[in-house]
């Protein structure tokens, strides 16, 4: 490279300069250090935006994951005159209320946003579309398009809908996920129903039954029958037998059934990955008392995910479903963020956070914007023993909105256009595409959990119902309703297994659909599609009705006939199928015979030839010629008379 110094505009050598450049130098350098030193004290004093990744201030990650530890950075918004910042809502509020019922050790840890918060901040407010008049009057923003209280209303609407869809469908999930919450009330009536008709119609009419039951082997044994005596007795001790433990231990046959068909649904919290949950230990069937204690030695910072697999799947649906929907319509926008790499790996700050390198307000307030409109479960507690603390609560929270509308605002002017409403009929259009994905999602979610729950249901009412039906079933001819029974108790079990397995492969896959980059019409088609592909290939219907018709594991395992008046239809229908194959068939007699040529046996007509006497002429008719034929053969032709 050249020298600068040879250049024609280099600054002259050191001999050139005059004596009192040094004295000018020195000035400038010190010029120049109390420029940089009053800069790095702006720097320093000056409070840094929300989103820096500063050492000072919290990064883009620690808003999203951490955001209750960085609100203090907040600027304090401007409060304006014709708007206020939403009202709370509880967990439990409004139509989709009716369904929030988490655990008491899910609200109290609060890892989802199910478990946290219920159903409640999916409301979507507008703040900014009011504001002064000349006259002291609050009116429409300029900004604002006609109609935008009208479409706002509208989105409102759709999301309520859709809410309470997804709360349906997490319920109905629930009761059928946990089948202890769901039939304790079914132990003490299996209890006594079972009690009382074995010692009213078992005891009494299975007496009568066992006397047949010995007349007819006596009957048998004239016969020297000795497979069939031996079939009916083991029969007759099977039914016994299988009555009495039934009768005797009902709830003890309910539960080991249920432990069996619940294995499917706990593969749900191994399939499904909550984001929320990293960090937490794991520990099920944890009483209050055990997880106090944990919490007590480990401080209040030690996250324990006692969530069961109901609930899980309920925090999965409502974050994917609800929450990223109430982003794309309350901001314009879902979450998007990228993570800096380095060799593939993602880079991680000093405290072993991922550093974020771009985000959008989605990501960054998301979560801290839908906490300021909603209470949680804990909250809500505190909010009911003491009207003080609800007040409190309630101011806080609607300074925390504003606040981080104000920020949005500065950030982000396009997802602050639609907080103000701006941009209100495209709230609309975002909140019907809501609703038809709730819709969408929870149509096989609601059958599988129905089918589930009714599969439960006939368990329970066979066991009821087995003393009733195994009095009759005791003679082995009679078994018939018995085997009905087994056969339908069988396809009952087989589609909760069934579907158990599918709903957790079903959310699980709608999770990753929604978690996707595609559109989010696309999104909505392929959860539709993946219903039907599911609900095409398990065929619900055909199960157990299939199963209840015969031919099923009852009559495999229970007897080698379906039923002995089937077997004599089936034997009947045989030999009128063969004669009718008879009846088509022409006669093969002696008279239609062809014989081959040169065989010495006479036709008919030459025996009856010879039998008449020499030289009579009373024949019937003229005689056939006993020539040979030219065909190769001698043709009996019958004369009229025959």
């Amino acid at each position: 490279m050249t020298d600068p110094s040879a250049h024609d505009l280099a600054p002259p050598t050191t001999e050139h300069r005059r004596p009192g450049f040094a004295k000018r130098a020195v000035g400038r350098l010190g010029r120049m250090l109390l420029v940089l030193t009053a800069a790095a004290g702006a720097l320093a004093f000056t409070p840094g935006t929300a989103g820096a990744q500063a050492e000072e201030g919290c990064s883009d990650y620690e808003w999203h994951t951490y955001w209750s530890q960085c609100i203090d950075e907040l600027p304090e918004g401007q409060e304006l005159q014709c708007e206020a910042a939403p009202q709370p809502a509880s967990p439990d509020s409004g139509m989709a209320g009716w369904f929030a019922e988490p655990s008491e050790l899910d609200r109290s840890e609060g890892i989802g946003t199910y478990s946290r918060y219920g159903y409640a901040g999916y409301q979507l407010p507008m703040y900014g579309a009011q504001q002064m008049s000349v006259g002291g009057q609050c009116v429409d923003s300029v900004s604002v398009p006609n109609g935008a209280d009208t479409a706002n209303a509208l989105a409102n609407m759709e999301f309520s809908l859709s809410v309470a869809t997804v709360g349906a469908a997490n319920s109905m999930r629930q009761a059928a996920w946990e089948p202890d919450t769901m039939w304790g009330w079914s132990n003490r009536f299996m209890e006594q129903g079972t009690e009382v008709l074995y010692r009213q119609i078992f005891t009494v009419f299975g007496a009568v039954t066992v006397g047949l039951i010995g007349l007819y082997l006596l009957w048998r044994s004239r016969q020297a029958d000795m497979n069939n005596a031996v079939t009916t007795v083991a029969w007759a001790v099977l039914i016994l037998v299988l009555v009495t433990a039934v009768v005797r231990w009902p709830v003890k046959a309910a539960e080991y059934t249920d432990q069996a068909l619940t294995i499917g649904m706990d593969l749900s919290t191994v399939l499904i990955n909550d984001d929320t949950a990293e960090g937490c230990v794991r520990i099920d069937n944890l009483s209050q008392s055990e997880y106090d204690e944990l919490k007590e030695l480990n401080g209040d910072g030690f996250c324990i995910d006692t969530r069961s697999a109901a609930v899980v799947a309920s925090d999965t649906v409502s974050g994917q479903v609800l929450y990223q929907n109430w982003l794309r319509t309350m901001l314009g926008q879902s979450e998007e963020v990228t993570f800096q790499e380095r060799n593939g790996d993602v880079v991680e700050d000093d405290e072993g956070n991922p550093v974020v390198s771009e985000s959008n307000a989605a990501y960054k307030y998301g979560p801290a914007l839908f906490a300021a409109q909603a209470f949680s479960w804990q909250e809500n507690e505190e909010a009911e023993d003491s009207s003080t603390v609800r007040n409190r609560l309630i101011e806080e929270k609607q300074e925390l909105w504003q606040n981080l509308v104000a920020q949005i605002q500065t950030e982000d002017p396009e997802a602050y256009a639609n907080i103000s409403g701006q941009r209100a009929w495209e709230r609309t259009g975002t909140g019907f595409l809501a609703l038809l994905t709730a819709i969408f999602f929870s149509l096989f979610d609601l059958t599988a959990s129905i089918l589930i729950i009714l599969g439960f249901m006939i368990v329970r009412f066979a066991i009821v119902a087995l003393p009733i039906i195994g009095t009759i079933a005791l003679l082995r001819p009679a078994g018939g309703p018995f085997k009905r029974l087994v056969n339908t108790v069988l396809g009952a079990i087989i589609n909760v297994a069934i579907f158990s397995l599918a709903a957790v492969i079903y959310i699980w896959a709608s999770s990753r659909i929604l978690a996707t980059s595609m559109p989010v019409w696309l999104q909505v088609v392929m959860i539709g599609l993946l219903g039907v592909a599911a609900w095409l290939l398990l065929r619900p219907g055909r199960r157990i009705v299939g199963l209840v018709a015969g031919g099923g594991p009852a009559d495999a395992f229970l007897g080698r006939r379906i039923d002995s008046d089937k077997s004599g239809e089936r034997e009947r229908e045989l030999d009128r199928a063969r004669q009718r194959r008879d009846d088509v068939r022409p006669e093969e007699v002696s008279d239609t015979v062809r014989t081959p040529r040169g065989t010495n046996n006479p036709l008919p007509e030459q025996q009856k030839s010879a039998a008449r006497p020499a030289g009579s002429t009373s024949g019937p008719g003229p005689s056939s010629p006993t020539g040979p034929s030219p065909g190769g053969g001698e043709v009996y032709r019958p004369s009229r008379g025959e």
